[in-house]
């Protein structure tokens, strides 16, 4: 079960704002209160293998938070998590511009434009009902990405995220 990389990178791209964009969607008419069991499946995952421990433990946590047990793909688990992640580049135009009166009444105008690469991180969490093979579950997020973070902080930010979406799980959230 391959996510298609374009939905991944336009999830990344979509939200390029300094605070974390959390969303979510589900299969509707799904009985979550089945999904008792997990075993990770193939997803996108990072090859970083830090960052790649801490997006895992971050979801397990979640998932133990929310009732699952981890299981063997062998014992037929209730359900299969996948998780994908990447990263994009953006890029942003900070303009000054400084002076006074109009050119033709002989002021003086100064204009300086400096453009700044962003990295901007996105990280989906599908769950899959293992007997149907379908997503009944989905989160996403996206959030800038300071490059020079110090490891405390990425834990934090990986954290908050997962468990940011996973306060809409089972998929009965606000809109529903």
């Amino acid at each position: 079960m391959r996510i298609p990389t374009l939905v991944l990178a336009g999830v990344m791209m979509a939200a390029s704002a300094a605070a974390q964009d959390v969303s979510w969607d589900y299969a509707k008419g799904t009985d979550f209160t089945r999904f008792k069991t997990y075993a990770w499946t193939a997803g996108n995952p990072l090859p970083d293998p830090l960052n790649h421990q801490r997006i895992v433990s971050a979801i397990e946590a979640q998932l133990a938070a929310k009732g699952f047990t981890k299981v063997d793909p062998a014992e037929h688990p209730d359900a299969l998590v996948a998780y994908h992640a990447g990263f994009a580049k953006n890029f942003a135009l900070n303009e000054f511009g400084s002076g006074w009166g109009g050119f033709h009444f002989g002021g003086t105008w100064t204009n300086r434009a400096r453009v700044e690469e962003i990295t901007v991180g996105g990280l989906i969490v599908d769950i899959v009902d293992a007997k149907a093979d379908n997503i009944v579950w989905r989160g996403m997020a996206s959030k800038d990405i300071d490059v020079h973070a110090k490891p405390g902080t990425r834990d934090k930010q990986v954290n908050r995220a997962v468990e940011k979406m996973f306060r809409h799980y089972p998929g009965v959230g606000e809109d529903s």
